[in-house]
């Protein structure tokens, strides 16, 4: 695959090296990180599986968009609280259904300390499902992405 000159595409570059059973160390940018897999898969449990990782980039993508479309919309905050779970269905890994490999579901729950009105927090949601590079990658794979975002008084 050729890619053209473009000063908008940003190339990301990943060197990976093979450690153990199934644990992978990652170099990117300057930052190591491992991947393995809970024992019952053939891992030493030593650190989070791939999928652990998605959610949790999923979880820091959201945020950081959040952070950069508040600013364009005047939606400050105090405090954020941010978590997401996804559902598996493992048969697909094993083979034994023909169910998709990755995530069903991904239910998001965001609550904001904040004294904006719920009217500008839709503005800001509606803006970050269409700017957030991760929101949209498991959307557009046919993952049902759930977004709970609500907001508490500023205290």
């Amino acid at each position: 695959m050729t890619i053209k000159a473009n000063p908008d595409l940003r190339k990301i570059e990943v060197d990976s090296l093979w450690k153990k059973n199934v644990q992978t160390e990652h170099l990117v940018r300057g930052f190591r990180f491992l991947v393995d897999e809970p024992v019952k898969i053939g891992g030493d449990n030593e650190a989070p599986t791939p999928l652990d990782y998605v959610v949790g980039a999923f979880n820091g993508c959201i945020l950081v968009v959040i952070d950069s479309v508040g600013k364009e919309l005047g939606f400050q905050y105090k405090d954020i609280e941010i978590s997401s779970e996804a559902w598996v269905d493992r048969r697909g890994l094993k083979g034994t259904a023909d169910v998709s490999p990755y995530y069903q579901t991904v239910r998001n729950k965001i609550v904001f300390y904040t004294e904006h009105s719920n009217e500008l927090l839709i503005e800001v949601k509606k803006t970050v499902q269409k700017r957030c590079p991760l929101y949209n990658l498991l959307k557009d794979a046919g993952v049902e992405v759930e977004l709970d975002w609500s907001i508490t008084g500023g205290s």
